[in-house]
């Protein structure tokens, strides 16, 4: 695809995603007004669907890939598997965010196979070849440990050694975060990068752009948790990564304007080992494809000793 063809493309797509999200927009308030449950459950349904662009054909990687599914509850999960697969090479996993897929991990699956890892990157759940009719952040979850699961029966991973670590960006972080919390997902350390601490920020953040009030807002949230089987509180993150025993490292860059800061200071004050860097002018998607982020998650990964992390040197870094 040529550069022409490619930014035309881009635009093409920006403009009927913002005449689909002004239709939207009128279809739920005018719903409110004549069939207010309905205007809920589709609202809702609106927030479980992720925006699914097409995908490449182009692998977009130097490292040979192989690809492999996994059988999660509720439905399957698409997969790859790169670099060398000989017995006892440690493993990455790889979870992209919303609205993204697994070629978002192109250059830093190219590097940690040079650097001798296996890599394995799945398309979450309604995300790239995975399909799914609604996802949110428990149906991730639940993809994300299958994924596991099957690395597991592929021999990537073992009980007696696990992923040595596992990186994930936006809200694949906050599910990957709940797949370890309740779903057995082991590693010896995590990298989150930008991850939002709790799902009522994107929900709140749609309400609004749907225009609706307080009182409609909530019976969207109810049809949400009707949908996802479990309160949004549930999904909190802080509680929880008080048990988490791994180190970690959460990278978030000052500029970010999808994901507050906040979110990874509050991760950050309630995880004990984890160390916090705050970057600057990456904003949300840069971190993913940046190449002194991928420096700093490579030494991450490298680290032989858990207190290694804190010698990570970075200029953009506090």
């Amino acid at each position: 695809m040529t550069k022409a063809v490619q930014t035309n493309y881009i635009k093409s797509t920006n403009v009927r995603s913002i005449i689909n999200d002004l239709i939207q927009r009128e279809l739920v308030r005018t719903g409110f007004r004549i069939a207010p449950r309905w205007a809920a459950n589709h609202a809702a349904r609106l927030f479980l669907r992720p925006w699914r662009r097409p995908t490449s054909e182009r692998s977009g990687y130097i490292s040979r890939e192989t690809p492999f599914a996994a059988e999660s509850a509720f439905g399957p999960v698409a997969a790859w598997s790169f670099g060398p697969t000989t017995p006892g090479t440690p493993a990455v996993l790889l979870v992209h965010g919303w609205e993204d897929d697994h070629l978002s991990w192109a250059a830093l699956i190219d590097k940690l196979v040079a650097h001798g890892y296996r890599v394995i990157a799945p398309d979450l759940p309604g995300h790239g070849r995975s399909p799914a009719d609604i996802t949110g952040i428990p149906i991730l979850a639940a993809g994300i440990a299958a994924v596991a699961r099957e690395a597991e029966k592929i021999g990537a991973v073992s009980a007696t050694q696990p992923f040595k670590a596992v990186i994930a960006h936006s809200l694949g972080g906050t599910a990957t975060l709940i797949a370890a919390a309740e779903m057995d997902l082991t590693t010896e350390r995590f990298a989150i990068l930008a991850s939002p601490n709790h799902p009522r920020l994107f929900a709140g953040a749609m309400m609004q752009m749907l225009g609706l009030n307080v009182s409609q807002t909530q019976k969207v949230f109810a049809a949400i948790e009707r949908l996802i089987g479990r309160s949004m509180d549930s999904l909190y993150l802080p509680p929880k990564l008080r048990a988490f025993a791994q180190p970690g490292l959460i990278l978030h860059s000052r500029d970010d304007r999808t994901v507050p800061l906040q979110h990874s200071q509050e991760n950050a004050a309630s995880w004990p080992r984890a160390d916090f860097r705050i970057l600057d002018g990456l904003g949300h998607r840069r971190l993913i494809s940046d190449a002194g982020v991928h420096a700093m998650l490579l030494h991450f990964v490298d680290s032989k000793a858990p207190a290694d992390i804190y010698s990570l040197k970075t200029d953009a870094a506090d």
